[in-house]
């Protein structure tokens, strides 16, 4: 109940309570009434005391009205601003939301970015290791083959040596055979006659070449002349190539060894045959 209605209910009951206490009067006695009602304490000074409680009364409820109507205007404009305020929240909290959404929808493409450059790294440092991998390898076989490089150098220059020592031997023996052939002559030597044992003036090719074995089949065989032991040169566009041994012979081919101590170079099929004194 508000201070008002609590302010009539009391102008209520003190009214109740006069009228009810004149009626108890009237009731009572049958006096005269005026004196009653002027007489000192009587009536109408009650009424006029009761009149005077009613007017401070009414200027109280005067005042305590004009009191709550100014409360309740203070009371609608702070209700007002604090609408305004709620107002002002309800748009910046909007406003938050928004920021909330976009920024989550911003997190969430950093997150797809963050993984698939995370993805893209672990690629890179896969191939990266592989790459390295790939490097030392490729520097191992480039150390073997650089140690392979000076190993066949050192071997080229010794054979090279050997070379050397070769053709020095070569001009000494074209030097001793030409001699020989110079004593041969004066003494009536025929040189292209054949010895016992050795086989005849024949020349052929290489057939077949058999390198595991080191064994090679010519086109000439046991009807030219040819038993086993006998040596065959093997020259190629009139350079000496090597030297063979026969290991078999049949009437028209013969199966020979290959002599690695007379080799000049990789024999080829092709190549010249002839035979030569054992």
């Amino acid at each position: 109940m508000t201070l008002l209605g609590k302010f009539f209910s009391v102008v209520i009951f003190l009214f109740s309570a006069v009228f009810m206490v004149l009626a108890l009067a009237v009731n009572a006695s049958h006096r005269n009434w005026r004196d009653v009602v002027l007489e000192k304490d009587g009536l109408k000074d009650r009424i006029e005391s009761i009149s005077r409680q009613n007017d401070q009364l009414r200027d109280s409820k005067d005042r305590i009205t004009s009191d709550l109507n100014r409360e309740q205007a203070a009371r609608r404009t702070a209700l007002a601003a604090l609408q305004t305020q709620v107002d002002s929240l309800q748009d910046q909290l909007e406003t938050s939301e928004n920021e909330v959404v976009t920024l989550r929808s911003d997190n969430s493409k950093l997150v797809q970015l963050d993984e698939s450059r995370a993805a893209e790294l672990q690629r890179l440092t896969d191939s990266n290791i592989t790459l390295r991998a790939q490097i030392r390898t490729e520097q191992q076989d480039r150390d073997t083959l650089f140690t392979e490089t000076l190993t066949l150098t050192d071997q080229m220059n010794t054979l090279r040596g050997f070379k050397q020592e070769l053709e020095v031997r070569n001009r000494q023996l074209i030097a001793q055979a030409t001699r020989y052939k110079e004593v041969m002559t004066s003494k009536g030597i025929d040189v292209n006659e054949p010895l016992d044992g050795a086989p005849p003036d024949r020349n052929g090719n290489i057939l077949q070449i058999d390198r595991p074995t080191s064994l090679v089949l010519v086109s000439i065989g046991y009807d030219e002349g040819l038993r086993k032991g006998h040596l065959l040169e093997v020259t190629r566009n009139g350079r000496y190539m090597g030297k063979l041994k026969v290991r078999n012979a049949e009437p028209d081919r013969s199966v020979a060894e290959i002599l690695d101590d007379y080799s000049e170079g990789i024999l080829q099929e092709g190549d010249r045959v002839d035979t030569t004194i054992e």
